[in-house]
């Protein structure tokens, strides 16, 4: 079958989720699939980066760039769409989408997130599927309580833009897909349609991953290192966190690992034993040598692909409640949670004394990961859509013939 996928963001090179999402995507359903990618580009795109998703979609795209995005939503900040929103506002690409599904029958239109909705909106084919992956709303307001004084007022101003918007662009797709059970049920209670549990997988090599200790004790923390969530996540780690289990294990490394660190995670290396490590391309010898993944994540909200990439390589977890359940994953049972700075302390010091124990949940986090999260749930679950479409279009057929 054939397939559009919309997204905001050009998926290459996958350094942050959702390039991570949409690139791995386009592979999985590329392998039984004619698939063309409308994708928005800002002009900072690696020189390559066409030629990789052109090995798996064909690629068309847009410019717009990051001083007219940024104009964009700032100038919509008093009105009633949401600013991330308004950042992606773009007429060429509207007419792109137009001018494409009317070119050739697409069985399938898959629209990454609300803000990519704004070019479906109006367009009239029977199976639009949207990924809205988390309850952006639900994340913005967790963020609120963490932020500082002075922004709180703007970040629940957008969460209410945020949630409307939602609401309104399920409203234009036949299904709209949440990763976690949590997610799934905040945006069914605000009112979004046809809300389906849709989550998605894992690097399918992490599961060949032999963990292989060095002497160090390596305690990784990873994320894009330019997202509000992560950069306090990270600097949570080094500040507060940190200086309790280094006390414990002077010897101890926090490992600051992904994409683009800000000046803010850049200055954590001047704290005793921690290293800002910045990209890496390939993770698998990062957890090889890990002891323990540290993810104090206090908000975001959908499933964190590096919860289950180390769970996937068999690397003990030390996280938060909100992270863990969304994944379903069970503190003491596949790894350790804690809402307090104290008790993630506790939890990391705790992995690293016990390693008998912190490899066991391991395991069984491992096995949990392998039983619960697969890329091809999505690609099933995305013919199904354009199966139910062609049916219903059959029968309305025959109904007019009759």
């Amino acid at each position: 079958m054939k397939i559009a996928v919309l997204c905001p963001r050009f998926p290459y090179p996958p350094d942050r989720g959702d390039r991570l999402t949409i690139f791995t995507l386009l592979r999985l359903f590329s392998a039984k699939h004619e698939v063309t990618l409308l994708s928005l580009v800002d002009g900072t795109e690696v020189p390559d980066a066409i030629e990789k998703v052109s090995a798996y979609a064909r690629v068309e795209t847009v410019r717009l760039s990051r001083a007219r995005s940024w104009a964009q939503a700032w100038l919509g900040l008093f009105s009633a769409v949401p600013s991330q929103v308004s950042y992606y506002r773009s007429e060429a690409m509207r007419a792109l989408v137009r001018r494409a599904l009317a070119a050739q029958p697409f069985d399938v239109v898959f629209t990454h997130t609300f803000r990519m909705a704004q070019f479906a909106m109006g367009v009239a084919h029977p199976a639009r599927v949207m990924w809205l992956g988390d309850s952006t709303a639900m994340a913005l307001g967790a963020s609120a309580r963490v932020a500082p004084w002075w922004k709180r007022r703007g970040i629940l101003w957008e969460a209410r833009r945020v949630q409307r918007y939602q609401v309104l662009a399920s409203r234009s797709h036949v299904e709209s897909w949440a990763l976690s059970a949590v997610d799934q049920q905040d945006l069914q209670r605000i009112g979004c349609h046809n809300v389906q549990l849709v989550p998605h997988g894992v690097d399918e090599r992490l599961f060949d991953v032999e963990p292989a200790p060095t002497p160090d004790l390596d305690v990784v923390f990873l994320g894009n290192l330019s997202v509000p969530h992560n950069i306090d996540a990270a600097q949570l780690s080094a500040r507060e966190i940190w200086p309790a289990v280094r006390t414990a294990f002077p010897s101890a490394r926090l490992r600051l690992v992904g994409a683009h660190p800000t000046p803010a995670v850049r200055r954590l290396s001047t704290l005793e034993g921690v290293d800002v490590v910045g990209f890496v391309p390939d993770l698998r010898e990062v957890w090889r040598s890990a002891r323990v993944l540290l993810s104090p994540l206090r908000f975001g909200s959908g499933i964190q692909n590096k919860i289950l990439e180390a769970m996937a390589a068999g690397v003990p977890v030390v996280t938060t409640p909100r992270a863990a359940e969304a994944i379903q994953a069970s503190h003491g049972e596949h790894l350790l949670v804690s809402e307090s700075v104290d008790g993630l302390s506790a939890a990391v010091i705790d992995t690293l004394r016990d390693r008998a124990a912190a490899e066991e949940r391991a395991r069984r986090a491992r096995r949990h990961v392998r039983d619960h999260f697969t890329w091809t749930t999505i690609l099933h679950r995305i013919e199904r859509v354009a199966a139910a479409a062609k049916s219903s279009a059959g029968q309305a057929e025959g109904r007019v013939v009759a």
